[in-house]
């Protein structure tokens, strides 16, 4: 299946957004292909984050425009062994990608560290840039080892779903207990880290309020998993000085909720977000009161 102008335009028209949105996903669907179609022996990569949400576990109404992946080892090694194995990974990955015919990805963007490495994929775009959209994707692998078993899943485009069309690909996604409670602590550190003076800052960074109020079902279903991971993610994340907080897990979170609560900022830029970026009827949108409400009953079951 090809990407067809016309069909953009009537998806458009159906779910009330740009036809730039539909483009976008588009080509994410075709990253997240090539990807899937990846074998490493020593990694098996594993879809993550929101858009693996939305794509993968269908539990969101809403784009995403990043594309997150964890790389979990098929074996123990040794540091300078799990080194070479990164380095590998990571060249075949980039390889692979780079011979995308309708992607396209420059060395001299990618970021390599440690634990992790990503970049931006460009893509032809047919359409006026649209404001709440970047102009590339964002792909990112992280080698932070996930606690829960993945679980394989369609991933179609809007294109390939509104056409009845077959999934253009099915991959390892990461489970959504463990995907709301690196949400979780995400959005208590950056929130309590926050400087809206910084030129770095991001105020999307209240989609994770969003999402966790999407997930709730599936938290409360689980919510001992949920609190077990949610503690183990804060802990990775504490690890890294730009993530700090002054307090620990509870502290950390009742004061990001209380930060939001109090800061009248975040509700409207949340409305703006959700705005731009959810595609959900008016009856499954999901408004600030009602998310930030989600995120109090959350905290208040925490131990």
């Amino acid at each position: 299946m090809s990407l067809d102008q016309a069909i953009v335009g009537e998806i458009a028209a159906e779910l009330g957004i740009n036809p730039a949105f539909v483009e976008k996903d588009w080509y994410s669907v075709q990253a997240l292909k090539l990807i899937s179609q990846h074998h490493s022996e020593d990694i098996t990569t594993i879809f993550s984050g929101g858009t693996s949400l939305s794509k993968g576990h269908r539990l969101i109404q809403r784009f995403s425009e990043d594309l997150d992946f964890r790389c979990r080892y098929n074996a123990a090694n040794s540091g300078n062994k799990s080194k070479l194995i990164r380095r590998t990974y990571r060249e075949s990955i980039i390889d692979q990608l780079s011979n995308a015919s309708s992607l396209a990805l420059s060395e001299d963007a990618v970021t390599r560290a440690g634990n992790y490495f990503k970049f931006p994929l460009t893509y032809p775009q047919a359409y006026e840039e649209h404001s709440a959209l970047r102009p590339n994707l964002e792909v990112e692998f992280s080698f932070t080892q996930p606690q829960l078993e993945p679980q394989t899943k369609p991933i179609q485009s809007l294109m390939a779903q509104f056409t009845g069309g077959e999934p253009e690909a099915y991959i390892l996604c990461l489970s959504p207990i463990e995907i709301a409670a690196d949400k979780l602590s995400a959005l208590t550190w950056r929130v309590l880290k926050r400087d809206r003076m910084s030129s770095k800052d991001d105020p999307t960074i209240i989609r994770h309020l969003h999402d966790l109020c999407a997930l709730i079902p599936a938290i409360n279903a689980n919510f001992s998993v949920f609190e077990e991971a949610a503690r183990a993610s804060f802990e990775v994340d504490q690890k890294s000085t730009s993530r700090q907080t002054s307090e620990g897990f509870h502290g950390s979170v009742a004061r990001a909720l209380d930060t939001l609560m109090r800061d009248g900022t975040y509700k409207a830029e949340y409305r703006q977000f959700v705005d731009a970026m959810s595609y959900a009827n008016d009856e499954d949108n999901i408004d600030f009161d009602r998310a930030l409400k989600g995120f109090k009953n959350l905290t208040e079951q925490l131990r």
